[in-house]
């Protein structure tokens, strides 16, 4: 009886010290979710605004100037830029970012994979991996996305693929996040049904050339961001549900503590009872 006291307790012990690692990590996954979050939020209106501007660029061009903003026709692959993690124990996150990746992504296409769980998970599939990006790990790697943003414009411009995506996860609340195939090129300008734009100076093609750059990187760093957004957010809400496990397991650890010992002094007091009787 005692050893199973005595093993009650080891085990207690054990998932209060899991308990307490759940308990910082969430903590610590809350405040960078609380940073990001804010960065979103203020990084959505000048993305935005952006895209407003381009899409009055847009309605200005002749049609052989919207080459960004028509499908590639002459070629069959696709590009896709698929969002993981680096760090784990962030519940379904990437799991849900690889059902994407894999019923869009084909065989003869491309690929970008950034976050090591992404690497590791798709090292096996028949798509062609691009290198030279392995090393991203946060929203913070700014050289990082600028290289990538360059990288797939030029791409484009030169025809080698139909169309550019990007697999990340989508942000509407703490709780709430879902994975997306997003298409970054050919861009989808917003139609002005009122017939009439704004004037341009010098003009709708020069302009193009100076804000599509602006433009690319900015659409690779908002999702880039919401990802981290979500990241956070998952990682915030599975080490609540570990924590709360915790709590649940030390209480039933609790009851079976108090029942196995008060059966201890039961048996002790019923040995003392019988030694008693026996004089």
């Amino acid at each position: 009886m005692s050893q199973h006291i005595t093993q009650i307790k080891n085990r207690k012990k054990a998932v209060s010290g899991v308990k307490k690692i759940t308990n910082a990590m969430k903590l610590v996954s809350t405040i960078k979710l609380q940073k990001f979050r804010n960065q979103m939020a203020a990084n959505k209106i000048y993305s935005d605004t952006l895209s407003d501007i381009l899409s009055c660029v847009y309605s200005s061009l002749n049609e052989k100037d919207r080459k960004y903003f028509e499908v590639n026709n002459d070629v069959n692959k696709n590009l896709y830029i698929i969002v993981s993690s680096t760090l784990g124990l962030c519940g379904a996150y990437n799991y849900n970012i690889f059902e994407v990746a894999e019923a869009n992504i084909k065989s003869e296409d491309d690929a970008i994979i950034l976050g090591k769980k992404g690497i590791s998970y798709f090292k096996n599939n028949e798509f062609t991996k691009i290198d030279g990006f392995q090393d991203y790990e946060s929203i913070n790697d700014e050289k990082i996305i600028q290289v990538l943003s360059n990288s797939v414009l030029s791409a484009y411009n030169k025809g080698v693929y139909r169309e550019i995506h990007l697999i990340y996860t989508s942000y509407k609340n703490s709780i709430v996040f879902t994975a997306k195939d997003s298409c970054l090129l050919p861009i989808s300008p917003k139609i002005n049904e009122n017939g009439y734009g704004p004037i341009l100076e010098p003009n709708g093609k020069e302009l193009l050339k100076e804000i599509l750059p602006m433009y690319v990187r900015s659409y690779v760093y908002s999702k880039l961001l919401e990802s981290e957004v979500c990241e956070h957010a998952s990682r915030t809400n599975a080490m609540s549900a570990a924590s709360d496990n915790a709590n649940e397991i030390l209480n039933k650890l609790q009851l079976e503590f108090n029942k196995a010992r008060q059966a201890a002094i039961t048996e002790q007091i019923t040995e003392i009872v019988g030694a008693a009787n026996s004089l």
